[in-house]
């Protein structure tokens, strides 16, 4: 602002816009500052020591760069808002019942999964905004499938299951870490995938006996493979308590979904009633409680 305090002294002392205009093309100046540049120079106007043109050139130049200054400030996002991020980034994933988007929250980058039925904005206005404090959440929904999932996903996090990171929740809306890298069942082809289905496979029998849960939809779409090669497990919007009624047969399938796919595309395969009986005997301990 020094630079440009002189530049319109020098414009007031030569009645000439044009030191003023050439500081201003150097100088950032916001619309609070503009307005009292102008101010001054018509005082000095009414004064008479400067002229018409003059203050209009300097009025032209200004108005430019505030209109540009207003152009540039980004509308309020509703969804980022929402969410408690800065901003979305885009688009990670879509598919049938939610979106996946990449959005960034103090510098630093998550994902946000967003259920199209109910993305949950009118319940700002009601404050009903969820957020992870001292290991619970706060006034769940009963009926939200974000809050339900983002309850399944903590739960899994919590006992070791290799899921990403889940941090806050509203209703319609899960916000959790970003892992970068592709669904399995589109990404690069793996150096060691009998090691990576078995790591999965170990995953799926702690997720049952750690976190008492069957994934319920579990397939190459729902693993997430990281840029580093680690696979992941996603999407437990469907997952069930594993002494449910019928859980034993979802995670036959679950089971047999990965090796199956795994077999058709890497020729590595895996015993799916070895898995299936390992989650048995950790549940139950013993074989009374086959389903």
């Amino acid at each position: 602002m020094e630079q440009l305090g002189r530049a319109l002294l020098e414009t007031v002392q030569k009645d000439d816009p044009e030191p003023f205009l050439r500081a201003l093309e150097e100088t950032e100046v916001d619309p609070e500052d503009a307005e009292r540049f102008l101010e001054a120079l018509r005082i000095q106007r009414e004064k008479g020591r400067i002229s018409d043109e003059t203050l209009e050139a300097v009025e032209d130049a200004l108005f430019k760069v505030s209109e540009s200054e207003e152009r540039e400030i980004p509308e309020p996002d509703p969804l980022a808002e929402y969410a408690g991020v800065d901003r979305i980034l885009g688009t990670i994933m879509t598919g049938k019942e939610a979106d996946v988007l990449l959005a960034e929250r103090d510098g630093e980058k998550v994902a946000l999964k967003v259920y199209r039925a109910h993305t949950g904005y009118e319940e700002r206005h009601e404050e009903r905004v969820y957020r992870l404090e001292d290991g619970e959440v706060r006034r769940i929904e009963r009926g939200d499938a974000a809050l339900r999932e983002f309850s399944r996903l903590r739960r899994a996090y919590e006992a070791g299951v290799r899921v990403p990171k889940p941090y806050d929740a509203r209703p319609g809306l899960i916000v959790m870490e970003y892992i970068p890298g592709e669904p399995l069942y589109r990404a690069p082809d793996l150096d060691d995938p009998g090691s990576v289905l078995e790591d999965l496979l170990d995953q799926v029998v702690r997720l049952a006996v750690d976190a008492e849960l069957v994934h319920g939809d579990l397939s190459a779409f729902n693993v997430l493979v990281g840029d580093d090669g680690v696979p992941y497990i996603i999407d437990l919007s469907e997952a069930v308590k594993v002494k449910e009624p019928g859980a034993f047969e979802t995670l036959r399938r679950d089971v047999k979904n990965l090796v199956s796919f795994f077999e058709r595309k890497y020729g590595v395969s895996a015993d799916v009633d070895e898995v299936v009986e390992r989650v048995r005997r950790g549940v139950y301990g013993t074989d009374r409680g086959r389903r």
